[in-house]
């Protein structure tokens, strides 16, 4: 969609007017016409490349640390790996939230998984972010482009250095805090006004971000970005590049480490992020990367012109894949069937399980009533479960602000007895190198003992133990699901010393 399309579907006159700002002179004094008239003469300046490189500057080096955070992620990592340059309000935000979470999840599984593989440049750069955020509430615009300056030189990743600052509790705010709608929607205010961004309404009455085509070529020119996310990791899944010999070969020739013994899943991602597709292909000298033969027969099979220098070839496979359009076919999630036989996993219900063919053996209970507890967490709830190494720990983790909440499933015939479980309890809890919020027990029922038994723990040991009932998870996993933009689960409100309360999450559903 070109300048002079978006103009015409420009959603508000409010925001009309803030994207002129950059470039329409007096555009306060022209009506809605004449400001899109004039918009569109002055389309050439919004994608200038010194203009656009301006722009781009002053949103990564900017004196409010969300607009450095969340501005540069909407426009690369969204709305420019988006078909058309196009996407949904509504997921951009939400797009934002889930990358802030999973960042918060990987630092957290990070520690949890006690690597001692991470290089020495990884350590030396948390070493610079915790001088530079020693004694301080933020980081100023030279301190942010110091640091960024040592990211680029000592190759360190951008979602590196995020998971660095999340470890310290400084990403995406203070304590790990979320950022919130309305902060987005100010970030995005910023990006109109600087040109970047422009907010299109269709029919139905739904708000798009949008790059103009114009824009977001240059755009891409100044931040070399070869081509998009999506066609990068289809391109990655070739046979002659799929393999971890080749990858990493192509990473290191351009002096980026890698951990002992990555995976092919940790290359390829490395890859992503740092190493030109180009590279990947072409290599680094013109005897280097592919060989001729092998890029004709790839051509070949795309049904691509297979005459021309190899330089030519490795152009036209990378246009292929870059315009490759994201599939949107949707898998069903076996956990969702699950979901409606969860309380019988919890209580055993051996009998009625087999009927409905859900188990062969008895022992798939136990694994199959923490599966849909998974889902529930990260499908109804909005918060994916970390990922935990190992077979000493609890059932499931959380990301909770800069801390972590466990849970544990008790599938049992009758009501469980906190008294039988709580020295397994403490020590997961006391394994754990992160502090812990909440420790959450996830039953059939339970003994009325065991609330003063989990009171008795917190006086003693200053965690809190709480103790959900399948029924209860789920009815408010599916009262929560069918709120309309709810977001993700607050999950303080499960953090009820001893049983759950429902009706003190009444008011929030």
């Amino acid at each position: 969609m070109n300048i002079a399309k978006c103009v015409r579907d420009l959603s508000t006159l409010t925001e009309l007017k803030r994207i002129a700002g950059p470039y329409v002179i007096d555009y306060r004094a022209l009506n809605e016409e004449e400001i899109k008239s004039a918009l569109i003469k002055t389309a050439p300046q919004y994608y200038y490349e010194s203009n656009v490189a301006a722009a781009l500057n002053k949103i990564k080096l900017h004196a409010n640390r969300n607009i450095r955070i969340i501005g540069p992620h909407i426009l690369q990592n969204i709305v420019l790996q988006r078909d058309e340059y196009i996407s949904p309000k509504r997921s951009t935000d939400e797009d934002i939230i889930k990358w802030e979470q999973a960042i918060v999840d990987r630092s957290n599984e990070d520690i949890l998984k006690k690597t001692n593989e991470r290089t020495r440049d990884l350590e030396f750069m948390k070493f610079v972010l915790e001088a530079a955020w020693d004694h301080n509430d933020d980081l100023s615009i030279d301190e942010k482009n110091l640091i960024e300056k040592i990211r680029e030189r000592i190759l360190v990743t951008p979602t590196e250095l995020r998971i660095i600052e999340a470890q310290l509790g400084k990403f995406p705010k203070e304590e790990n805090e979320i950022h919130t709608r309305q902060e987005i929607e100010e970030v995005r205010r910023e990006l109109q006004a600087s040109g970047l961004l422009f907010a299109i309404r269709d029919n139905d009455g739904t708000d798009f971000d949008v790059i103009p085509s114009e824009i977001a070529v240059t755009i891409s020119k100044v931040l070399g970005i070869e081509m998009r996310d999506y066609g990068y990791s289809e391109l990655l899944k070739y046979k002659a590049v799929r393999s971890k010999t080749y990858i990493k070969s192509a990473l290191d020739k351009v002096g980026i480490k890698t951990e002992k013994n990555p995976t092919l899943e940790e290359l390829s991602s490395i890859a992503l992020e740092q190493l030109s597709p180009r590279v990947l292909l072409g290599g680094t000298s013109p005897r280097d990367g592919l060989p001729l033969g092998i890029m004709n027969k790839w051509c070949s099979e795309l049904g691509l012109n297979v005459s021309g220098t190899k330089t030519e070839l490795i152009e036209r496979v990378i246009g292929f894949y870059n315009d490759l359009h994201e599939k949107s076919d949707e898998v069903t999630d076996e956990r969702e069937v699950l979901l409606k036989y969860f309380e019988d996993f919890a209580n055993r219900n051996i009998k009625g399980l087999r009927s409905q063919q859900l188990i062969d053996k008895d022992i798939e209970i136990e694994r199959k009533f923490e599966e849909v507890t998974n889902y529930i967490f990260e499908k109804m709830l909005g918060h994916k479960p970390l990922k935990l190494v190992g077979t000493n720990h609890a059932d499931g983790a959380l990301s909770h602000k800069d801390r972590i909440i466990y849970w544990d499933n008790k599938s049992k015939e009758s009501p469980v007895n906190l008294k039988d479980h709580i020295r397994q309890f403490d020590g997961y809890i006391q394994q754990s190198e992160k502090e812990v919020s909440g420790f959450l027990v996830i039953g059939p029922d339970f003994t009325p003992e065991s609330s003063l038994i989990a009171m008795q723990y917190q006086v003693e040991n200053g965690t809190m133990i709480s103790m959900i009932t399948a029924t209860e998870l789920k009815t408010l996993a599916e009262s929560w699901a069918a709120k309309k933009d709810a977001g993700a689960f607050p999950l303080g409100y499960l953090l009820q010393s001893g049983r759950f309360n429902p009706a003190l999450v009444a008011a929030i559903i």
